[in-house]
């Protein structure tokens, strides 16, 4: 591949996974890193907060998938990871903090028997003791491998209760949308298969329970925050990443592509767009205006991550529970609430508390019309509903993610392949990847990357 010229667009995860990937399997290849931004990492951000690194986004990555374990293995930080200490949550339901039932498979109970009282009404609980298979056939018409929506999966096989009080208020609380319209393909494509199982949903997703080990962690992350991840591949990187370099323009020459940049035009014969779905649709709409107009299509949520520190004299929590969710209904401002130093203990700092609150939701934009004094003060009234806490924090951080977290519709996976086919046909040697392809989590962004890598290697080959 010497004398080939691959430009990746976007220093994210994804993006910085699509070039270790090229750099890696192909190290004399002339590989650059564009990024708008003054820093790279996207929406991956680690910065000092009493004291210590905390994430101001994700701070964690799915184990049970393979993707993000095994890059943190191939760059030697494998050992250096950790799991976090306390492994149950609760859930504000009626008024109240109630457990969240265990085990779960999002939000889904596995036993009634560890259903506490006031979670779910007693014929729900009744119906969980059954197999899990639907009260009703699913939508007419959808083929035996077509996509559904969560809700069109998980309310005829157990029911509304169980939907609403716990599946939505966890993966919807995740990716900051409405469970009834996420692709169940893209969000929880366990659930899919086990809701066409003979078997039944809760019968399959019991016996894969059973056959895995209840010790294994769920999410590791590294003791120096998620964004120790983002220096090591830019290390590697070194001067192939261009930082304050926004891409204004494509264009295409008899041989390869121009990139026009705020610092002048460069030449490739590949350009990999590693960037949000509405930045890529924008820089694609002259070139292919279909796949651009599917990639403007995808709604985005914006979302607000405040972290609080309290001093101990002040708020106790649990030290066996990793947080709370609070499902949509109740009018509070706040999603969800990480206890932060009971989840890590490296960042249990003796003399203080930290949470980290999230705020907002693809149809709740309050948060954003909020100054961060008012966000505060809105976030710390909800505090106080829900575990009683009156007193002031002694410090705040106000993180604002506006349209980070795509919103994955039934058929995404569909109308990607379509985007894929009409760029392939229309436009050979440009292609677009990120967290709007495969899901919004850091595993998710990784296989992304790694895909557009492997992609740009069979073309360049």
């Amino acid at each position: 591949m010497a004398g080939r010229r691959v430009i990746v667009v976007g220093a994210g995860i994804t993006g910085l996974t699509t070039a270790h990937r090229l750099l890696t399997d192909h190290p004399d290849l002339d590989l650059t890193v564009l990024e708008g931004s003054a820093s790279p990492g996207g929406r991956i951000r680690t910065s000092s907060f009493a004291g210590l690194p905390v994430d101001e986004a994700a701070d964690a990555f799915l184990v049970r998938v393979p993707w993000a374990l095994d890059l943190c293995t191939e760059l030697g930080l494998a050992d250096e990871l950790v799991a976090p200490h306390a492994r149950t949550a609760s859930v504000w339901l009626d008024g109240a903090l109630r457990p969240l039932p265990s085990p779960n498979v999002l939000g889904i109970p596995l036993d009634p028997a560890t259903v506490a009282e006031g979670v779910l009404p007693p014929e729900d609980l009744e119906r969980l003791t059954g197999d899990g298979r639907p009260d009703r056939d699913l939508p007419a018409g959808t083929p035996p491998d077509g996509d559904l929506s969560v809700g069109q999966v998980v309310r005829p096989c157990v029911g509304d209760a169980v939907f609403e009080r716990l599946v939505d208020a966890l993966l919807g609380g995740v990716n900051a949308g409405r469970a009834d319209d996420l692709s169940c393909g893209v969000m929880a494509p366990q659930l899919l298969a086990a809701a066409r199982s003979p078997e039944g949903l809760l019968a399959t997703l019991r016996a894969a329970q059973q056959a895995s080990d209840p010790t294994a962690p769920v999410f590791n992350t590294h003791p120096s925050g998620m964004g120790h991840l983002i220096d090591v591949l830019v290390g590697r990187l070194g001067d192939r990443l261009r930082l304050r370099a926004s891409v204004t323009g494509l264009g295409r020459t008899d041989t390869g592509w121009l990139v026009g940049t705020t610092n002048g035009v460069e030449m490739a014969d590949i350009v990999i767009l590693a960037v949000p779905a509405f930045v890529a649709a924008d820089l694609v709409t002259h070139i292919e205006a279909e796949a651009a107009e599917h990639l403007a299509q995808i709604p985005h949520a914006s979302v607000s991550l405040a972290t609080f520190a309290y001093r101990r004299s002040d708020l106790e929590v649990p030290g066996d529970q990793s947080g709370f969710l609070v499902p949509r209904g109740t009018g509070m401002h706040m999603t969800a609430c990480s206890y932060t130093g009971s989840k890590w203990p490296h960042l249990d700092t003796g003399d203080r508390v930290l949470l980290r609150l999230s705020a907002g939701r693809i149809d709740d934009l309050r948060h954003a019309d909020l100054d961060g004094a008012a966000l505060e003060r809105a976030l710390a009234k909800d505090l106080a509903t829900t575990i009683g806490v009156e007193a002031p924090p002694a410090a705040v951080r106000m993180s604002r993610w506006p349209r980070s977290l795509p919103q994955f519709a039934p058929g995404h996976i569909d109308r990607m392949a379509t985007i894929d086919d009409r760029l392939a046909k229309a436009a050979p040697g440009l292609m677009v990847t990120g967290a709007f392809r495969h899901g919004v989590g850091i595993p998710a962004c990784i296989r992304s990357g790694s895909e557009a890598a492997a992609a740009a290697a069979e073309r360049l080959a």
